[in-house]
């Protein structure tokens, strides 16, 4: 889910933090320093002011953002604000016991009061300023994440039609050759169709994906016979990835349709999945590929339209945002489909 806030506990975000936080006490600084010198001075002070107060409300964000993340919206906002104020004042209060404003001020007839209003006001315009850049950025996350689903779902329903007309041509076949066979498919139809259309709007695990894909061989194998086999070789490790419903088994399709069906002695279906490591993929983030090949016939090899694989390859880009890829290969009488996604685990 898209949270308001962001994760504060994150060293990349602490690091951000303190590097804005160095930019903006140099901003003041030459803002207010009139000499050299007193910048320097200026500079040394301000910047151990605002990193003690930086640090502390990244440290306080960090350790509610649970509990802040609970509330509404609005409330959420309100809170962190006044969290944040109110360690401000704090740290503002130890810091003018210190002394510490006199020797970082321009003007030395300035008094405690007047700096702590300073400190305040400022503290107060950056956190307003970065609440409404963070709720901005909310919304925003919202947005493209609802435009995502709406897209999911066109193309989810474009594609059942085409796996619903293949799969009735399969029975309408069987019906006149084997009666109890088309039987069996109608009922190996019925539990896919039930798992299809009852899949949620998320991910599915590989695993439920690739049982859906078996029913549909099985459906197909009742059809062919011997000439359909199944070849698997699954890594145990990658059947808990979850990737968009309706990845494998229109692929499968694919591969029997295009490939086996136009062979007389027909040929071998393989899956094979595996994970792979950041030095096989040259990528920081550790990916498991999916590989399903099936042999083709120069003479008979049906190419199609290609419509399948790039409604899955669109899936794929919208879900993973680019970092998941499609790529097919064909050689030696060999036509293959790879499947590379980030390992995303249940």
């Amino acid at each position: 889910s898209q949270k308001l806030l962001p994760d504060f506990c994150d060293v990349r975000n602490v690091f951000i933090v303190v590097l804005l936080t160095e930019v903006l006490a140099i901003v003041f600084s030459m803002a207010s320093a009139t000499s050299a010198q007193r910048f320097w001075d200026f500079l040394a002070v301000s910047s151990f002011l605002m990193l003690w107060i930086a640090l502390l409300n990244t440290a306080l964000l960090c350790q509610l953002r649970t509990w802040l993340h609970k509330k509404k919206q609005s409330h959420c906002l309100v809170f962190s604000f006044c969290l944040m104020m109110t360690e401000s004042f704090i740290v503002s209060i130890l810091a003018s016991k210190a002394d510490l404003f006199f020797y970082a001020v321009l003007d030395d007839q300035a008094n405690h009061t007047l700096l702590m209003l300073r400190v305040m006001t400022i503290s107060a315009v950056i956190y307003f300023l970065l609440l409404r850049y963070f709720y901005i950025q909310h919304q925003w996350r919202l947005n493209i994440a609802a435009q995502s689903h709406a897209e999911i779902q066109a193309l989810r329903a474009r594609i059942r039609p085409h796996f619903l007309f293949n799969s009735m041509n399969v029975i309408a076949s069987l019906t006149r050759i084997d009666p109890e066979k088309a039987e069996m498919a109608i009922q190996d139809l019925s539990d896919l169709f039930r798992a299809t259309l009852e899949s949620n709007d998320g991910l599915v695990s590989f695993a439920q994906e690739l049982e859906n894909g078996e029913r549909y061989l099985s459906i197909e194998k009742l059809r062919l016979g011997e000439r359909l086999k199944v070849v698997k070789d699954i890594d145990s490790a990658t059947l808990n990835v979850m990737i968009p419903p309706l990845t494998v088994q229109p692929i499968l399709e694919n591969a029997v349709y295009h490939g086996i069906q136009m062979l007389p002695d027909g040929g071998e279906v393989f899956i094979r999945s595996s994970v792979l490591n950041n030095k096989q993929t040259n990528n920081t983030q550790t990916t498991v590929q999916i590989e399903i090949s099936n042999p083709i016939s120069a003479e008979k090899y049906h190419k199609g339209h290609g419509i399948a694989l790039k409604n899955i390859e669109q899936r794929l880009s919208v879900v993973y945002q680019g970092k998941a890829l499609l790529r097919t290969e064909e050689s030696d009488s060999i036509y293959r489909v790879i499947l590379s996604i980030p390992l995303k685990l249940e």
